[in-house]
């Protein structure tokens, strides 16, 4: 039948058959671009990744440079404590009287603490430098006023046995120090209304040998035991010299202490804490009370100065340190360089995401380099200039750098200004992190949370499968 096919009469001419050619890509997967594209994302990922963890590699000895700096610092400082004078301990003036006892041979001192005590310290701290290193030492002006309840002769017999022989002649009043540095020729001492020059220990004490310590000694007026106890009156002075920290025990029913000085950034140490302490932009002033009742006011001792048993009775003190520890901070801020690193390759490889722009892994090797002289140049520029200044002048130097290169390997102004601005930011905001001291911690980790988002939303742009939209 006419119109039939398909086994009919008429069969379709050939030249009327439609071939269907398969695409290239089919027969040929190497022309797909999809998996080319991604495995050249992937390899160059790789890359980026093993150049990130050399850069920092890289960076360690900057560490050990920080570091040996640092101990420089220290030996200097322990250098100008040996020839200014060390950190100043004073302890609690004694009345001491030497004894002899019944047996002709047993020889040991009768040690009468303070009934009460009120010290008053006046430092005039300074900073002394020696080349690119400094350390803060000051003068202290330390005056004393208290009474001593001197028992009778009864009570002395039941501490030392009946029959020794007790040398009030030979007493002394003893106040033991750090070091002797510092003494001015108004120093003295007033007992009872007469005053009396300090001497060294070894000029007053018959055995020399019991004054292989820094302390200063004064000869009272006792004549003998009273046969009642009596109370005897006292007021000294004294001027030291001391680098870093001022210390003092107190041994006493009751005893008061005040320290100030022109310095805003004290802080105060040892087993009390001051009340109510005043600290301002032009200094400190702060007052300790102390009530101790656990030591007996009158002992018998073999040594004429105390050694292990000063751990145990209560100190006041204060450190003064300094408005911003150089050291300390460049080693806080060293630690904080590889975020650096990560955040410019972390732009470099967004803008090679999202834009057409292509960046070379030795222009991201460079970069990083960059970012990694950064802890150098601090330690560099803040031993002369403090480290506020140096860490300014070292941030503006690798932004200068670091954009100046972004905008010769992009060539584009929109990229060249958002890099400037993300290390713009991240140096600022690590300065201000490394000033926290309480809430550093919190502070970071709610900034780190917040740059991840970030990050998070703007790769959703990102053809992770290399797929054509």
């Amino acid at each position: 039948m006419p119109g039939r096919h398909a086994g009919g009469l008429f069969p379709i001419p050939p030249w009327s058959v439609r071939m269907t050619v398969p695409p290239a890509s089919t027969l040929n997967p190497l022309a797909n671009p999809q998996p080319a594209r991604r495995n050249r994302r992937s390899a160059k990922f790789l890359q980026i990744v093993l150049l990130l963890a050399v850069t920092l590699i890289a960076g360690l000895p900057v560490s050990g440079i920080i570091g040996e700096r640092s101990d420089r610092q220290a030996e200097m400082q322990e250098e100008l404590a040996r020839s200014w004078s060390p950190e100043q301990t004073v302890r609690t003036p004694v009345l001491a009287v030497p004894y002899l006892a019944a047996d002709g041979k047993t020889r040991g001192y009768l040690k009468i603490a303070p009934a009460t005590l009120a010290t008053q310290a006046a430092l005039a701290p300074e900073r002394k430098k020696r080349g690119l290193f400094s350390a803060t030492v000051y003068t202290a002006a330390l005056e004393m006023t208290g009474s001593f309840a001197v028992p009778s002769a009864s009570s002395l017999e039941k501490l030392v046995g009946r029959g020794s022989s007790i040398s009030w002649q030979d007493s002394v009043f003893l106040l033991q120090l750090s070091g002797l540095a510092g003494m001015t020729a108004e120093d003295r001492v007033v007992w009872n209304g007469e005053t009396i020059p300090w001497r060294g220990c070894q000029e007053l004490v018959a055995r020399a040998e019991d004054c292989w310590g820094a302390a200063l000694a004064a000869r009272p007026t006792m004549a003998a035991a009273p046969a009642a106890s009596v109370e005897m009156k006292f007021q000294a002075t004294v001027t030291l010299r001391g680098t870093g920290a001022f210390h003092q025990t107190l041994d006493g029913r009751q005893a008061t202490a005040a320290i100030k000085a022109p310095w805003p950034t004290p802080s105060f140490v040892g087993t009390v804490l001051p009340s109510d302490p005043t600290v301002t932009a032009d200094g400190f002033e702060a007052r300790w009370t102390v009530s101790d009742y656990s030591r007996p006011p009158l002992r018998s001792d073999a040594a004429l100065l105390d050694s292990a048993d000063a751990q145990y009775l209560p100190s006041v003190g204060v450190e003064l340190l300094e408005a911003v520890p150089t050291y300390r901070m460049i080693t806080r801020a060293s630690k904080y360089a590889s975020l650096f690193v990560v955040l410019s390759f972390t732009v470099y490889a967004l803008f090679e995401l999202l834009s057409s722009v292509r960046i070379h892994i030795v222009q991201y090797g460079l970069l990083g380099l960059s970012m990694t002289l950064f802890s150098l140049l601090l330690v560099s520029f803040a031993e002369p200039f403090g480290y506020v200044a140096g860490y300014w002048i070292s941030a503006a130097l690798v932004l200068v750098q670091a954009t100046a290169y972004t905008a010769a390997v992009t060539r584009r102004a929109g990229p060249t200004l958002v890099f400037a601005a993300a290390l713009a930011g991240l140096f600022a905001f690590l300065h201000l992190l490394i000033g926290l001291e309480n809430y550093s911690l919190l502070v970071g980790t709610i900034a780190l949370f917040l740059v991840l988002s970030a990050v998070m939303a703007v790769t959703q742009r990102v053809d992770w499968q290399g797929e054509e939209p």
